[in-house]
């Protein structure tokens, strides 16, 4: 049962009162005007780093233009993103001295590779390495050191830096071409909030090729004298993982290698977990301590979610980030799981990391993944989110910086799909190629890029997952926006559920424009288009293999009829390819659309559908403004609730659990109703007593008594359902209604794994999240209520 055990009560009040300390730390990292520019655009290159208690800039060009403070009565993590980066912009000069010297010479660094390179990729050496909630982790390639004369020093040289949410860490590494006697490095940061300075003599000759470091933490958060508190980690199965404390990362760091595991790793139905008991000591020092788990390597790197629990596997709603890497071979496949660990008094806890399945669904992940090592020349080393249902490889990834592609959306695939009965299980999939958000075009610029951009990691997963990004359009800011990212914990098919958000914040005509785009991927052939509403098909059209390139199958129609709208693509599959990845379509839904435009409000959306390759031909969808419109001013807002769903062809492609779903696609192959059916099964009829619906999909209901009761008709796969406003996170229990019994609800497998759990630092609430079975139920009743305690 979900009760709270005696092994952790006497604890609850004590997470509960540094819960709201936990939820204020955060930071932001973000490119002021833009990672990607159009070639007239010649604002500078300005990074940037935000948190609850300072704020950082440094021009890459120019490391004279250093701005440093510390930023008083900071709202919440969320509520941080609406004020974009004006708080940077607002921060006061600061001096940053990067200096080595040679023989008695000093030379210092006023810029690095990216500084100095040109083209649209010029930020490529400026890398991301960890970015999220608690910790920014980036590097500066190709520092240039000159003397006073401006004569060079031959080294190889970067900065890096990594940010907590009250401290900044700068490194200083350096490598000589020539053996350098007599030499040092020093590292200097000089502000209104303090002054900080490190110094590092080599003792003897320093030998060409060899690599020495100075660091330098600045401190701007609270302070304490106090040691750091004594932490230790063991494996599932009694491997003691060493800890130490890290002065380059300012943290106490577990560092895990091979884990010896009792269970099959890799591309393979992973049920297991690997379960991390970390306990601390008391300490007179700060309530929380900056933690890392460094694991080398993962059990499958595409598909991981941490979640800290109390020692039974429970969800302490205390937040752990999400960032990884399998692109860097020095170093393979990693997580960095990082944490604010509680340490104000003794505690045990269980950092368990989930892979294929959370409790009996498979588990879903939104992470940051790093992209260094990959490319080669083609590098962005921005920041990319790739989402995974499961651990078999990425559902759908997003180039947030657009430091690969031009394009929001990049990787769309399937989930538990194989290409026919004989087909491999537990591999990645394909369902075709890439698409975008907003995009606009004037003589002025040739694409309007983000801005400004910053990405806040509210939930990492395993039931349900959310990321809000928000920042501008265009050079000059001329289209505010806001996106919101979820994925799902389901075993029938891949969803991802898109907020899009757009306010005119100037006059703007556009010479081209789309809403939204599903596609631009050059493999795929799409020999049907097909498109309806809640009600069913409005239309459905053959796509010719004599129609060219740039050539329009639908231009400009009207989607009418009642919400949600939907457009499919069945008997999409892939072309022209080696791959033997098994292969599907997609399919986009509309749930809700509203433009508000020069004062009339429009809810029908209009779609267009151009061809992007011929010979087959392959088709894209735009989702464009109502009625031909290509001007707007200052105050117009569209907003756009999205759902874009993944799925196979035929049955024998899918060999997931869902009867259900397999019964409709043997009984409906190649068919636009499996689209209809996601449309219309869950647009939800949700009826509450003891609270309210405040969204019907994914359901999130506002409870507002101890006992919530709540009847769903309709859904299709495990349909998420958040309950808010929780007074805590412990001794809550559901129960569905079966032949007028309350019978427990239970999906657990390993121990209280079937259940997500968040907390709302603004209403000081939590909210837990669970995914409902409803396929093949016309209805079904739910009861939520407080259980009674052991």
């Amino acid at each position: 049962m979900q009760v709270t055990n005696h092994c952790f009560r006497a604890l609850t009040f004590f997470i509960f009162l540094i819960q709201g300390a936990l939820a204020t730390d955060y930071t932001f990292s973000c490119w002021q005007n833009g990672w990607r520019k159009n070639p007239n655009d010649k604002s500078p290159d300005i990074f940037g780093i935000e948190t609850n208690y300072y704020g950082f800039s440094l021009n890459v060009a120019n490391f004279d233009e250093v701005k440093m403070g510390r930023i008083q009565n900071q709202p919440h993590y969320e509520t941080a993103l609406s004020h974009k980066t004006q708080k940077l912009s607002a921060l006061p000069r600061a001096e940053l001295l990067l200096a080595i010297e040679v023989k008695g010479t000093r030379y210092t660094a006023k810029t690095c590779a990216a500084g100095k390179a040109s083209g649209v990729k010029k930020l490529s050496s400026v890398r991301l390495w960890e970015s999220g909630r608690y910790l920014q982790h980036y590097d500066f390639l190709g520092l240039e050191f000159k003397d006073a004369e401006g004569q060079s020093l031959e080294c190889d040289a970067r900065l890096t830096l990594v940010a907590w949410p009250g401290s900044l860490t700068l490194t200083l590494h350096a490598t000589p071409a020539d053996d350098w006697p007599q030499s040092s490095l020093k590292l200097g940061l000089t502000s209104q909030s303090g002054s900080w300075e490190q110094h590092q003599e080599v003792a003897s000759i320093w030998k060409a090729g060899e690599e020495n470091s100075v660091s330098m933490t600045s401190v701007l958060g609270p302070k304490s004298k106090a040691p750091l508190p004594t932490v230790s980690v063991t494996s599932a199965n009694g491997q003691n993982i060493p800890v130490h404390f890290d002065p380059k990362k300012n943290c106490l760091t577990a560092s895990a290698g091979r884990l010896k595991r009792p269970w099959k790793t890799g591309y393979t139905g992973i049920r297991n977990y690997d379960d991390f008991r970390i306990s601390t000591s008391e300490t007179s020092g700060a309530p929380t301590t900056p933690f890392l788990l460094d694991l080398r390597s993962p059990a499958n790197i595409t598909g991981i979610c941490p979640i800290l629990c109390h020692e039974d596997g429970t969800p302490t709603g205390i937040p752990v980030q999400l960032s990884k890497n399998w692109h860097y071979k020095p170093m393979g496949n990693y997580l960095m799981a990082y944490a604010m660990l509680p340490t104000g008094k003794p505690a045990n806890y269980l950092l368990r990391l989930a892979y294929g399945f959370y409790g009996t669904l498979p588990s879903a992940s939104h992470a940051q993944l790093s992209l260094i090592g990959y490319g080669g020349k083609n590098a962005g080393n921005g920041r990319w989110d790739q989402l995974a249902i499961g651990c078999w490889g990425e559902s759908i990834c997003f180039d947030m910086d657009m430091s690969l592609v031009d394009v929001a959306i990049t990787d769309i695939r399937m989930l538990m799909t194989r290409a026919g009965l004989k087909g491999k299980k537990w591999s990645w999939s394909d369902a075709g190629w890439g698409g975008d958000w907003l995009n606009l075009r004037d003589q002025n610029q040739k694409k309007y890029f983000q801005n400004h951009l910053k990405t806040a990691y509210l939930a990492h997963g395993p039931c349900l997952t959310k990321v809000k990004h928000e920042g501008f359009y265009g050079a000059n800011q001329e289209v505010d926006f806001t996106a919101q990212i979820q994925t799902l914990r389901t075993d029938d098919y891949c969803r991802t559920f898109q907020r899009l958000s757009y306010t005119f914040t100037k006059d703007v005509a556009a010479e081209n424009i789309w809403l939204f785009k599903l596609g631009r991927s050059f493999h795929y052939q799409s020999p049907r288009l097909a498109y309806g509403n809640l009600d069913g098909l409005i239309s459905e059209h053959q796509a010719p293999n004599t129609l060219k390139s740039g050539q329009v199958l639908v231009d400009e129609v009207k989607l009418t009829g009642p919400a949600p709208h939907w457009i499919a693509f069945p008997e999409a599959s892939e072309v022209n390819t080696q791959s033997t990845k098994p292969n599907g379509y997609r399919s986009l839904i509309i749930r809700d659309y509203r433009a508000i435009i020069d004062g009339k409000t429009y809810h029908h959306p209009v779609l267009k559908s151009p061809v992007y390759r011929a010979n087959p031909t392959n088709l894209d969808i735009e989702i464009l403004p109502p009625s031909g419109i290509r001007q707007f001013k200052k105050g117009d807002q569209i907003d756009l609730d999205l759902e874009l769903i993944t799925l196979p062809r035929i049955a024998d492609d899918y060999y997931g659990p869902n009867e259900s779903f397999h019964r409709h696609l043997t009984e409906n192959p190649n068919s636009w109703q499996t689209t209809h059916r996601e449309a219309k099964k869950n647009k939800l009829t949700v009826k509450v007593t003891g609270g309210k619906e405040i969204q019907n999909y994914p359901l999130v209901i506002k409870t507002d008594k101890p006992k919530v009761i709540f009847s769903i008709q309709g859904g299709a796969g495990a349909v998420p359902v958040q309950l808010q406003n929780l007074a805590s996170r412990n001794g809550y229990q559901l129960h569905q209604i079966i032949d007028g019994k309350q019978t427990p609800f239970n999906q657990s497998v390993h121990g209280n794994d079937f259940w997500q759990t968040d907390y709302d630092p603004v209403t000081r609430t939590y909210t837990m999240t669970y995914n409902l079975p409803l396929d093949g139920l016309s209805s079904s009743n739910w009861v939520f209520k407080k259980t009674t305690r052991k």
